[in-house]
Parts: C-alpha cells; structure tokens; sequence
C-alpha cells in the first residue's frame, strides 16, 4: 500500500513542535503530562505486551453487553485509528467502494485510498449543522458500495445523529 502523508499529520505538534504552536484549535487530546503533574502515584507495576486480541477480563465485559456475542467476538484495540485500519484492510479490497461522509476520520479514507478502492465523498456543511442529508448518501451508493463512513458523535464537530436518523441512513 501506497500512503500519501495529509497536511493535518505535517503540521501535528509532534511533527511541527508543540512551542511552535500558540494555539491548536484541532487538537483533540491533551497537552503531555507527567503522572505527577495530576497528582497521581501508581504503584510497583509489571509492564507487558498483553494479549493481541485485548485483555480477557475486558473483552468479557465488553461481550456481556450483548447476549450475541462472546468475549472471543471482542477485538480491543489501542484507539480508534487501529480499529478503522482493521476494519478497512479486513473488508476491502481493490476497486471496492465507499462512501465517505467528510469530515472523517484520516484513516477511513487514506487506507482505502492505499488499498485501491474508489471513494465518493459527501461533504457536511456547518451551514446546514454538520447534519447528514441521507438523500445525498443514497445518491453516492453504487452497485459495488462495500462501505459507508460515517462518525457518530461527529469528528471534528461532536454533532449527533438522532435515533430516527441512524436508522433511515441504515
């Protein structure tokens, strides 16, 4: 696969330096902080990898959730962008599909991208409060769609969809 480096990931602070930056209106975590600056004391810990599929104890409560699934249906990853990774590299495959509702999500469009799929986007508008015209998702779904994206509460914008709107663009 083939990654082109976005904008956003030139100009992170990471990459650009947090005191070239007066203010960061995208960052969406906190400033690095030591365990000390929060008052925090942790004790004597052993630090391993872990299981590859996530914790046991975790995936358990996280299946008893659901009377369907089992804790060996639980895949627990380290943040959003691995999970959306895994979802994309196991579902698509070249000339696949999806539509994009954008703003989204770096990797629901780079790793399609690099995978070969075609991508139609539908653009959120703040003049319309970010809300998803489900008409114009229909409209962007062809016989060879494999996906939809869509975030929910919204990244960036934190909007939520309705229960009433989830399902009609379910």
């Amino acid at each position: 696969m083939n990654y082109t480096r976005m904008v956003i990931e030139k100009e992170a602070p990471e990459e650009y330096g947090y005191d070239r930056i007066r203010y960061n209106l995208s960052e969406s975590s906190i400033a690095d902080q030591k365990l000390s600056d929060i008052g925090l004391s942790l004790p004597d810990l052993t630090l391993f990898y872990g299981e590859h599929r996530g914790d046991k104890q975790l995936r358990a409560l996280i299946s008893a959730q659901d009377a369907g699934i089992s804790p060996d249906d639980v895949l627990v990853t380290a943040g959003a962008a691995g999970a959306l990774f895994i979802i994309s590299t196991s579902l698509l495959s070249a000339n696949d599909h999806l539509v994009v509702i954008r703003p989204n999500y770096a990797t629901n469009i780079e790793t399609p991208r690099a995978i070969g799929c075609a991508i139609s986007f539908v653009d959120l508008a703040f003049e319309e409060g970010f809300a998803i015209d489900v008409e114009r998702v229909k409209a962007a779904i062809r016989p060879d769609t494999k996906l939809i994206s869509v975030t929910c509460p919204h990244n960036p914008t934190g909007t939520m969809m309705s229960r009433a709107e989830l399902d009609a663009l379910v």
